[in-house]
């Protein structure tokens, strides 16, 4: 084998293991639910019993063309991402994501719209942060049937929005 394969195979090691403590450290993970009426349960309520409102970009088939409110890569920019694409009702999402140029600590808000509908903050006991290299992960369960499209936004800077990943949920 040669060196330069071993130290490829070791950084993919790495990185896996890296993104492995980061969920086991923040407890495994975030939970969050909805009944299939479309109204909110205890724990996707705030305080105050509502459930707070977001942005109004709808949840349509593609990804629709950058607008002023977007960042692009390297300023800032959001990126998250999924590999499921279906889960039955109650199932797991696992996201991922990072912020460019890298930055630790940033707040970061999930946000959920549910065929089409507006943009909802999706209740986690905790938000995602980033970590060091600019990374983050985290899951959440729903049982919200329908096409929920998901998004990250910057907490301190509403014009900070990611790409939105669908979700269909059956």
């Amino acid at each position: 084998m040669s060196p330069m394969s071993s130290r490829a195979s070791g950084g993919a090691l790495a990185a896996c293991l890296i993104t492995a403590a980061i969920v086991g450290f923040a407890g495994g993970g975030y939970f969050g639910s909805q009944a299939d009426g479309g109204t909110p349960s205890a724990s996707e309520t705030t305080p105050g019993g509502t459930t707070p409102g977001g942005g109004d970009t709808p949840a349509g088939g593609e990804q629709p063309p950058a607008t002023e409110t977007e960042t692009p890569a390297g300023d800032g920019a959001l990126t998250l991402a999924s590999e499921q694409t279906e889960i039955s009702s109650g199932g797991r999402i696992d996201f991922t994501g990072s912020i460019d140029p890298p930055e630790e600590g940033i707040q970061l808000r999930l946000e959920r719209s549910v065929d089409g509908g507006d943009w909802e903050t999706f209740p986690l006991t905790t938000q995602p942060v980033t970590n060091a290299d600019g990374g983050f992960s985290t899951y959440v369960t729903t049982s919200q049937s329908g096409v929920n499209a998901f998004r990250l936004v910057r907490e301190d800077d509403d014009s900070v929005v990611s790409n939105e990943v669908q979700v269909t949920v059956s």
